[in-house]
């Protein structure tokens, strides 16, 4: 059963923000990281479990292209997208969005 993901408010300022970096790059960079991040959200919403357990009852899907991570955790009716976090960002900063 396909649950949708729902973006914690903080985990989509998050990637909003990455998308406007990358448009101040390029646009055509842009345009990949934002499909590339589509991607990784709809892999989770069409098999979570595919995504190994990380941290604190989590699960991450890593980027292809982009050194971000989609974290996430499974909730009885959606995937709460925790955070969009760059690989170099301060590890666990997102454990606020759990509650």
């Amino acid at each position: 059963m396909k649950r949708p993901a729902i973006f914690h408010p903080e985990a989509e300022a998050e990637f909003l923000a990455a998308l406007a970096y990358y448009a101040d790059q390029s646009v055509r960079t842009s345009e990949r990281f934002e499909a590339e991040i589509r991607r990784l959200v709809a892999s989770i919403e069409t098999m979570p479990r595919r995504h190994g357990p990380w941290r604190h009852g989590t699960r991450r899907a890593r980027a292809r292209r982009f050194r971000y991570l989609v974290i996430f955790a499974e909730r009885s009716e959606s995937l709460l997208i925790v955070a969009v976090a760059h690989t170099r960002q301060r590890p666990d900063y997102w454990l606020q969005h759990l509650d």
